[in-house]
This record gives structure tokens, C-alpha cells and sequence, in this order.
């Protein structure tokens, strides 16, 4: 038999002819014309198109803000690079501890501001304020200029170096806890090392916090 293809809008229908010159449909057009397409298939085709970047947006949303806030902070440590240098420098501190205390603290944010009141680059609390002020005879200041802040914060760091004997990970966990509860734990524990101190006796947000400045040092 004889073949012939006809365009319509769906596309090419085929006919054939037998022995007798008549025209037929074969069975595969005859199913088409009795199962035409859902007249909405486009539409959801669509909503199926939309549905599936909208889940690509959530899942990726996450990721993409974690990596302008990594960004956003790498480049505010860069900036303060110079005063963390001369800051530590005058206070008699490693810079790769000051620098990772503030990372640790702010993320290089001047203004940041914490729930119970600390300030600036290195999150400074009234009470540590004060004694450094006390210790190294300093002006009252704005804790929000990133210079005051530094110059408090590492007076105030050099000075918990000095009654843990040099210990950073006990001057860090200090700095965080209270150097009152770390002098405390010392007497009661003398056998212990600052790191079995800090795993048996720090706090969830202690541990996690010794962790971050740390694996900075390290």
C-alpha cells in the first residue's frame, strides 16, 4: 500500500491507500484522535517548570547567604588587618590570636552588639571595660571605633595571658567564660591540662567558641 503524510496542527497524519485506491488512517492516528493532548498541557508544564526552580532556590538559598556572609567577612579582616597588627603589637599578643578573637567575636563588625551587652570588633563587656581601663590607665572611649575597641580588647587579652602563664586556650576560654570561673576551675583541677579543662568544664558555646580561635592558630 501506498503511504501519504498529511500536516495538520498537531503534526503529520498518516493515511494509506489499499489495493482499491481508498483512503484509510492507521491505527496509530485513529489512537491519537481518540486521546487528543490535555488542552492544558502547557500551562502545566509550566507550573512544573516554576515549581522545580522555586525548590532550587530553597535548597540553594541557604549556601549562596552562607558564602556572601564568608565573603562579606573576609574583606572586613582585610580592612582592619593594619590596626589588628598595631594593636597587638603594643599589647605584647600574637596578631594570629587577636585576629582570630575578633573573627571569632564579630566577624570584623564594628557594630556588632551581642544580647548581654558586648561591643565592637572584640565583643568588649563593661566589666572587661573597666579593667582595662584600670590596668592600662585608658580614656573613656566609644567601644564602636574599631581602634578603642582593639586597644581595650588586647589590653584586656594581654592581661588574662598573664594570670593563665601564657596559655592562649585558657586566655581565650577566659576571655569567653569569665576569667573568675577559669582561675577557679585551675585551683580545683591543678592536674589538668587547659584543653582537658576547657572539654570537661566549658560550656556548649565555650567548646564551640575555643574551637573556632583555635583551629585559626593551629
Amino acid at each position: 500500500p501506498l503511504t501519504t503524510g498529511l500536516v495538520n496542527g498537531r503534526g503529520v497524519v498518516s493515511r494509506s491507500r489499499n489495493r482499491r485506491g481508498r483512503l484509510y488512517t492507521s491505527s496509530v492516528s485513529r489512537r491519537r484522535a481518540a486521546n487528543p493532548p490535555h488542552p492544558h498541557r502547557h500551562l502545566v508544564r509550566g507550573w512544573l517548570l516554576a515549581a522545580g526552580l522555586l525548590l532550587v532556590a530553597i535548597v540553594a538559598t541557604p549556601y549562596l547567604a552562607k558564602e556572601v556572609h564568608n565573603r562579606s567577612v573576609a574583606s572586613r579582616m582585610v580592612s582592619l588587618e593594619p590596626l589588628i597588627l598595631e594593636h597587638a603589637t603594643a599589647a605584647g599578643l600574637r596578631s594570629d590570636l587577636v585576629r582570630a578573637v575578633v573573627r571569632a567575636e564579630s566577624g570584623g563588625d564594628p557594630r556588632a552588639v551581642s544580647p548581654v551587652g558586648a561591643r565592637g570588633l572584640m565583643q568588649v563587656m563593661p566589666d572587661a571595660h573597666a579593667d582595662a581601663r584600670r590596668i592600662a590607665e585608658l580614656p573613656d572611649g566609644d567601644l564602636f571605633d574599631p581602634a578603642y575597641n582593639l586597644r581595650v580588647g588586647t589590653t584586656y587579652l594581654a592581661h588574662l595571658m598573664d594570670r593563665v602563664d601564657g596559655d592562649p586556650r585558657l586566655a581565650v576560654m577566659a576571655y569567653h567564660m569569665g576569667p573568675t570561673r577559669v582561675a577557679e576551675l585551675r585551683r580545683q583541677h591543678p592536674s589538668l591540662s587547659s584543653r582537658e579543662l576547657a572539654a570537661r568544664f566549658a560550656g556548649p558555646q565555650t567548646r564551640a567558641y575555643l574551637k573556632q580561635v583555635m583551629a585559626m592558630l593551629e
